[in-house]
């Protein structure tokens, strides 16, 4: 016999087998107990075998019978009832048996005709008289019939055999094969197993839907409620019981899935006054190849929508991770730096590398912010980095996280990575170019297999990022002297901002100072007669610091404004630009266009030249570093 346990996948299934006769519970009995299968062996037949089933069918996960007995008892219990096959070698061999006994047998058998039945009569050279039933009656109009033809034997199961005996004719019973038996009890399992599946599968999906805070209704194509889960009962305050089955619109007076049924339209976010509360609802139409099922329609409170809106920036904004600036932050009059914002945008729109290069403090995280705000990802989280501000044998820590224990004083549960922190949403990596060539290799793989492993674990967690990086640094010649990988370069470097310093946007100059007055002193001076004043001086400067040193230049500017007279503006700007604190950057020229432009610009050079020498003590190794000239050109201007 064959073991056949590998297909039951549960731990233990119960079969039982109602058996027309002994031999055949004995088989099966046998055949379980090997399989590990619990068994249970009743004898009886046909409206005999339906009470027994009736009391085991809270038992067993599957019944086993033959012939008619299996048709009875499947007509009376929900649990699936397995046939044993009557095979044409089961019936050639009762014939064979009978045939001992005379040559001329009846063969009774339920409800249909044994196939080849001709075939049996030449091998075996006997006459076969054929009889079918359906009920117990049958079978004894089917004995009378062959007892008065003459026939001394019959040939058919246990209820056949029972009354051809009664009636003084032999029988002869037509047993089944082991192989027969033990091929059903396999079927059984299998069967068992499915249904095992189908009804965990139920379970589960019972339980997810009376667990999601949404209203959920399913209808059919003919618009009754087949599914209808808790938070739907309380919204409409009708029991499942009530709305299982019924029409959709005595659950909903104002109910339209019957018209997206009809449409195939989908309806979302629409809005509805139910029970003194508005819900939002969405209502979509189930197709599958081609055919329309049904609809199905989520119903959610407005009220707690808006409440975990709430919680969530609430959230989000005590953890920082929010973007603050979108493009409309950045001002500009510039016709490159306008197009510049188009092109970043139409960047964000994809989901993409983008590497943002300028001078420090030209606003690369306002432009990666706004890159964020503008994307698909919006409503997740901004998580920023400064790459150079963390020493680098932490920065690997806090990019990737680490499990309890990972190292001195970790924390024992450890702590979640701010690349996990940003799942969904965008991280900005700043400074990019100063990480180390050894974290430059985590964060290649970071972006080509989107997954992390924290440090000193060693499980696998995908994360849904956007990465954006900055740099202040010529990335090509750090990958020539090899401190920065190529490979990476280019998957950080799919889009490219490069974004101008403020010295290339005089043109922005008043525009940017005028907001940050605005910002800073309200209308407590007439800012645009201000500007006037001003903006000459402000245009002269080269502003080394972009607008991080504007902010800084206009914020103390803003003080001076306040506590001066008009013709004293432009003085105290000179003032601000001067202070101990501050960078000298600003040069105060005399010109001298009498002799025509040319020669003009060649002594305000020689001026400025001059007046660095001055400056830096005569250190002309200093200015020529400081004007970003050649020693050449520095003699020849000089």
């Amino acid at each position: 016999m064959n073991n056949i346990t590998s297909y039951n996948k549960r731990s233990q299934f119960s079969v039982a087998l109602i058996s027309p006769y002994e031999y055949m519970g004995e088989l099966f009995t046998s055949i379980a107990r090997i399989n590990g299968v619990k068994a249970y062996v009743e004898i009886a037949s046909l409206n005999n075998a339906v009470n027994i089933a009736n009391k085991f069918k809270d038992k067993v996960d599957v019944f086993l019978s033959r012939g008619g007995t299996s048709d009875y008892i499947e007509n009376s219990v929900d649990t699936p009832v397995v046939s044993i096959p009557v095979t044409a070698f089961d019936i050639t061999r009762a014939m064979h048996s009978a045939k001992r006994i005379a040559d001329e047998v009846a063969l009774v058998t339920y409800n249909n005709s044994v196939f080849d039945i001709n075939e049996i009569e030449n091998i075996l050279q006997i006459k076969i008289h054929e009889y079918t039933f359906v009920s117990a009656t049958d079978i004894e109009e089917s004995v009378i019939d062959i007892k008065n033809k003459g026939i001394k034997v019959v040939v058919g199961g246990m209820p056949v055999v029972q009354v051809a005996e009664r009636n003084g004719i032999k029988g002869v019973l037509i047993e089944c094969s082991e192989d027969s038996i033990q091929q059903s009890l396999k079927e059984a399992l299998s069967i068992a197993q499915v249904r095992n599946d189908e009804i965990e599968r139920s379970v589960r999906l019972r339980f997810i839907l009376n667990s999601i805070t949404q209203g959920i209704i399913v209808t059919d194509e003919n618009n009754k409620v087949i599914i209808y889960n808790s938070a739907a009962e309380k919204i409409f305050r009708i029991s499942s019981e009530k709305a299982l089955g019924k029409d959709a619109l005595e659950i909903i007076p104002n109910s339209r899935m019957h018209k997206v049924f009809e449409s195939g339209e989908a309806e979302l976010g629409a809005l509805h006054d139910i029970n003194g509360g508005t819900i939002a609802t969405n209502r979509i139409p189930i197709e599958a190849d081609g055919k329309r099922m049904g609809v199905v329609s989520t119903f959610e409170d407005v009220t707690k929508i808006q409440q975990l809106e709430q919680k969530i920036r609430e959230k989000k904004h005590k953890k920082g991770f929010v973007a603050k600036h979108c493009f409309n932050d950045i001002l500009t009059a510039k016709n490159e730096m306008i197009k510049l914002k188009e092109m970043a945008s139409m960047y964000a729109k994809t989901d993409s590398t983008i590497l943002i290069q300028g001078e420090s403090g030209t606003g690369k995280e306002l432009f990666a912010q706004s890159i964020h705000n503008a994307s698909h990802r919006s409503n997740g989280p901004f998580v920023a980095v400064n790459c150079a501000a963390i020493p680098d044998q932490l920065l690997e820590s806090e990019l990737f996280g680490y499990e309890g224990g990972a190292f001195t004083g970790a924390k024992k549960e450890g702590k979640q990575g701010l690349f996990e922190l940003a799942h969904n949403g965008t991280i900005f990596l700043d400074e990019i170019g100063e990480i180390s060539k050894g974290l430059q290799a985590r964060l290649l793989r970071v972006i080509q297999e989107k997954e992390i492993m924290r440090v000193g674990g060693d499980k696998i967690i995908p994360v849904d990022i956007r990465i954006l990086s900055a740099t202040n640094r010529e990335l090509e010649k750090r990958i020539h002297t090899g401190e920065f990988r190529q490979d990476l370069y280019y998957r950080l470097n799919v889009f490219n901002i490069i974004i101008p310093p403020l010295r290339e946007r005089k043109e922005d100059i008043a525009l940017i100072a005028k907001k940050l007055l605005e910002q800073f002193i309200g209308n407590a001076i007439d800012i645009n007669k201000a500007i006037q004043v001003i903006n000459p001086l402000l245009i002269a400067y080269d502003w080394p610091g972009n607008i991080r040193e504007f902010i800084n230049i206009m914020e103390r500017l803003s003080l001076v404004l306040l506590q001066s007279s008009p013709d004293e503006w432009a003085k105290g700007l000179k003032n601000v630009m001067h202070a101990p604190e501050g960078e000298d950057h600003y040069i105060t020229l005399k010109v001298n266009i009498k002799n025509g432009l040319k020669d003009a610009v060649k002594d305000i050079e020689k001026d400025i030249i001059n007046s660095m020498l001055l400056k830096y003590n005569q250190d002309k190794e200093k200015v020529i570093e400081e004007l970003k000239i050649g020693r050449a050109t520095f003699w020849r201007k000089i």
